[in-house]
């Protein structure tokens, strides 16, 4: 509720679902007036604090089924010991859905969010996204020197 009430101005839109654009410019907004970031939506490296701790394992939510698998097998638990299964989310970051949820999102918010997401790109070894440095890219040449010149 509170993410609508800052990015909406009609109360009459408070019942609708929040946008992703309007979600990237919360996180965005608690990032640069608030102490602490809401631990959801927090950069996974400033809550595992992978440089101060040292884990055995390193799981991924995208592989969080396999991962789950090979630690349970690592640590010799029985078969009828079973990670839950979930309906986890299965978009691919190159994606049509992936890019629909970026095509409102400002350059400039693309830009903010990936220097917040930063060392867990680089921690974490995750990759920017293709169609998120299209977008970026695509920006540049519009405001490049060659950006009026014909093909």
């Amino acid at each position: 509720m509170i993410i609508i009430q800052m990015c909406r101005c009609s109360s009459k839109e408070f019942a609708k679902n929040v946008t992703f654009t309007e979600f990237i410019r919360y996180v965005l907004w608690e990032r640069e007036h608030k102490a602490q970031v809401d631990v959801h939506w927090r950069p996974q490296y400033d809550v595992c604090r992978p440089c101060h701790i040292k884990y055995d394992y390193l799981g991924y939510y995208e592989t969080m089924r396999d991962d789950a698998k090979d630690v349970l097998r690592e640590i010799a638990v029985g078969s009828d010991v079973h990670f839950p299964l979930g309906d986890f989310d299965s978009r691919m970051p190159n994606s049509r859905e992936y890019l629909e949820l970026f095509e409102n999102v400002s350059v400039s918010d693309i830009r903010r969010i990936l220097d917040f997401y930063r060392n867990d790109y680089k921690v974490f070894g995750y990759e920017i996204p293709d169609v998120v440095r299209r977008r970026l890219q695509d920006e540049n040449f519009r405001n490049s020197s060659y950006a009026h010149v014909e093909a």
